[in-house]
């Protein structure tokens, strides 16, 4: 693990908040006042492991060691008197899965949302209750853990997902937010775990709350770690999705964002009711658009809906292509005083649109949209003896783009939002590069706006969360556009033909003989 420095960005002598974005790389722990501005942060790595394929597991140690390191660090960079700190909140990795002891220590790395190895456990839970959940699903590892490890099963007090982790860390309580609750198969409207049938019984999982709701405070065991003081307000947060909603401040219905990191997603807040999953493309083959519903939000929130869609690998491509097609580039960056990605950046810039007739797809560890399958993998599309590294950087760049185009058309004709989305904000990593964020402009027509610290985004929303549940705001509402955007690119029309065309082939890759091959071959 190492823990990377960000210089303090401003200070304040107002109440101050943390927040955690745990994401499948590493964690970026913030530091912000009460009005959104980032104050200090910093990033934590930590590994993956992939013993067999299907299988994608961290160690919560290791997070917790990222946290107590970021947090120290932010403290210490902010020189912000600890008793400003007024409260602290998560956004997480969703539907990782991790059976715990009564001190909230974990009895067995976490299967993280990449997991896939539960396929019969899905398919069983499926043909029984006639509905349709992935491997990669809490209930489906959640049941293999309980017959393939069911010693581990005995011994667990709970099974958390990775935010009602951070909970039980820092407060000793076992709960989790309503939004990420309705993942693991809690019913809000009956009020009850969904899954008693097979075992996976209630006394096993955590209480559900709501995203704002203060469920502790930071124990003295934890602030011992940490350099916090006991006592602060921990608030129970959400997932990186729901996070990201608040921090890219796309909040009020008819706004959207695009966020992209290691994986990528497309979110619309909307009043309308949603529409059937088979209206939404599922029952086509055409890819589930997951719904998250207001319980993601406060109880002042219930007449919102957030629907989104989510790409698995986005960014997670390039860096693939960079470590096993382009490691020349770090050496090469070292003397040119840049990084690698800057020089990727630069060779996607001398490719034309349309990457010399090349499509790249990145469904590299399986897929949830705009196509619904554990199996489905990446491929390059048209490779020809004329092509070059920089074809295949544009085209990767245009895959992602193109992949998301795709999830956004399914919300937006599929959901029938009765509103045409003009813009997204944009945040994540990814959009740090202007020719990938200039890339998505063209492929989706639309213009995108990217926010002020967009690396940074998920952890200042999931910080907003607790000025919430403290008290400091009553509503989501008046957070909405409360990150400013720093950069707006809009789409250039004469690569609109190009990018249709480009679409449409697209759409063409997810063959139903390619689909056999994919799962002959089985998980990613």
């Amino acid at each position: 693990m190492y823990v990377k420095d960000r210089k303090v960005i401003a200070k304040s002598t107002d109440k101050c908040f943390i927040g955690y974005d745990l994401g499948t790389s590493g964690v970026k722990t913030v530091l912000i006042d009460s009005k959104g501005t980032l104050i200090a942060s910093a990033f934590a790595a930590y590994r993956s492991s992939s013993l067999k394929p299907g299988y994608h597991e961290q160690s919560p140690e290791d997070w917790w060691d990222a946290i107590v390191k970021t947090t120290r660090r932010v403290v210490r960079d902010s020189k912000i008197p600890r008793t400003k700190i007024s409260g602290i909140s998560f956004g997480v990795q969703a539907f990782g899965t991790i059976p715990v002891t009564k001190e909230g220590h974990a009895l067995r790395p976490c299967m993280t949302w990449l997991d896939s190895r539960s396929t019969n456990e899905a398919n069983r839970i499926n043909e029984t209750m006639g509905i349709s959940i992935s491997a990669k699903d809490f209930p489906a590892k959640a049941l293999w853990i309980k017959e393939n490890e069911s010693d581990i099963f005995a011994k667990a007090h709970k099974i958390v997902d990775c935010d009602g982790y951070l909970i039980a860390r820092y407060t000793g309580n076992f709960v989790c937010p309503g939004e990420i609750a309705y993942g693991m198969g809690f019913d809000p409207v009956k009020k009850q775990w969904q899954f008693e049938s097979f075992g996976i019984t209630s006394d096993k999982l955590p209480e559900p709350v709501t995203t704002t709701t203060v469920v502790g405070e930071v124990s003295p065991a934890a602030a011992k770690q940490t350099g916090l003081r006991p006592a602060i307000p921990v608030v129970a947060g959400g997932s990186d999705f729901a996070s990201a909603v608040v921090g890219s401040g796309a909040i009020k219905p008819g706004r959207a964002h695009v966020y992209m990191g290691s994986s990528a997603w497309i979110a619309v807040a909307t009043n309308t009711l949603p529409a059937a999953e088979t209206e939404l493309g599922e029952a086509k083959g055409q890819g589930l658009v997951r719904q998250y519903e207001s319980a993601i939000f406060s109880g002042n929130f219930l007449d919102r809906l957030i629907i989104g869609g989510e790409s698995e690998s986005a960014c997670a491509c390039l860096n693939w292509f960079k470590n096993e097609l382009a490691s020349d580039l770090d050496e090469k960056a070292k003397h040119a005083k840049t990084t690698p990605h800057q020089m990727l950046d630069k060779m996607a810039e001398k490719v034309q649109p349309g990457a010399g007739n090349l499509i790249f797809i990145p469904w590299m560890k399986g897929e949830r949209a705009p196509v619904k399958d554990d199996f489905a993998r990446g491929a390059f599309i048209g490779l020809a003896l004329t092509h070059r590294r920089e074809n295949l950087v544009r085209a990767i760049m245009e895959g992602v783009a193109l992949n998301m185009a795709w999830v956004l058309e399914q919300i937006q004709v599929g959901h029938n939002l009765g509103f045409e989305v003009q813009s997204l904000r944009a945040i994540g990593g990814g959009f740090k590069s202007r020719i990938w964020t200039q890339i998505f402009a063209d492929v989706m027509g639309r213009r995108i706006e990217r926010v002020k610290w967009p690396d940074y985004a998920g952890a200042i929303g999931a910080a907003l969360f607790s000025s919430l549940g403290t008290g400091v705001y009553k509503h989501f509402d008046e957070l909405d556009g409360l990150l400013p955007s720093t950069f707006e690119t809009t789409p250039r029309n004469q690569y609109r033909d190009t990018y249709d065309r480009l679409l449409a082939n697209y759409k063409r890759a997810y063959a139903r003989e390619i689909e056999k091959i994919y799962h002959e071959w089985g998980p990613v």
